[in-house]
This record gives structure tokens, sequence and C-alpha cells, in this order.
């Protein structure tokens, strides 16, 4: 088995790039391809990178217009994924393009179907539960508990997410 260490032209701070845009996924939100823009934002830094031929740039945008949709929270796993695969594209000759949609379509549903269960059917009642009874007992606590629990977690599964999503 190779390795593919040599052939690794994405740093961490490019990674990072991707982690502070796909904040804005859902800035560009429309019904005809949902989160398509937002993806294109949070990977282009990427793609400038990968691909200076403008053709090759133009190819790789068009590639990621397609439609796109899942849980805010989840996506910079689907992007460090995307990423990955953008970078075999751009350093192996018989890499199939075609993949790195049919990843991105495959992955969509499961992580939405997950994450809309965890942060918002599970996460977000459970501390609103408990920032509520804090509140109604007069505590300042709640609505901060409530804003910085739901923060720092939700921060942590896209920064954990963006970098295992690359790696793996």
């Amino acid at each position: 088995m190779t390795s593919n260490n040599e052939k690794k032209l994405l740093t961490k701070s490019d990674i990072n790039k991707v982690f502070w845009r796909s904040f804005t996924v859902n800035a560009s939100f429309n019904y005809e391809r949902q989160m398509s823009q937002g993806a294109q934002y949070a990977l282009s830094p990427i793609l400038q990178k990968l691909y200076p031929d403008k053709k090759e740039l133009g190819e790789a945008l068009q590639r990621h217009a397609e439609f796109f949709n899942t849980t805010p929270m989840l996506c910079p796993f689907i992007f460090g994924i995307t990423a990955a695969m953008e970078e075999e594209n751009a350093t192996q000759e018989d890499f199939d393009p075609n993949t790195i949609n049919s990843v991105k379509a495959g992955l969509m549903g499961p992580l939405a179907g997950i994450g809309d269960s965890v942060f918002w059917g599970t996460l977000r009642p459970l501390a609103g539960g408990i920032a509520c009874s804090l509140a109604l007992s007069g505590s300042v606590l709640g609505p901060l508990l409530f804003l910085i629990g739901m923060s720092i977690i939700t921060l942590g599964v896209r920064y954990l997410g963006v970098f295992k999503g690359y790696e793996k």
C-alpha cells in the first residue's frame, strides 16, 4: 500500500479556511440548489489552490454547483472529505471526479437525519429545558448556559468534523 503523504497539497491553514467559511453555508440558501452556493464558497480557497488553471477551476466550481443540503453543523465533515477528494483529483491522473459529487450526495441524507435528530431534536430541547428551569428560578445563568453550551458543542463538532473528514 502506498502513502499519499508526499502528494499532500493542502495545509492545516487551508482546512481552517474551509472551517470558517462553513458558517456561511446557509447565507445563500435557495430553493433550487439549497446550500450549493455556500458549499462553493466554503470550498473555494482550496479549489483555487488545487486548480490554478482557470478551466480546471471552473470545472471544480461547476461540480460544487449541484444540489447540496444537510444539517449545517455536519457540513464541515462533508467539506473535509470533499477537500481530500479534490486533492486526490488534482494529484492523480486516474481519479474520477464524478465520485466527488457521488460521495457528497451519499452523505447528505444520512448526516442530515443524524444531525437534525441530535442537534435540533435532542440537544437544543435538552439545553433549552435546563436553561428555562434556571431562568424561571430567576437565574441569569439559564440563557447564558444555553448559548455557551450550544456554541461550544456545535463549534467542537464543526471543527473536529472538517479535520476528521479531511483525514479519513
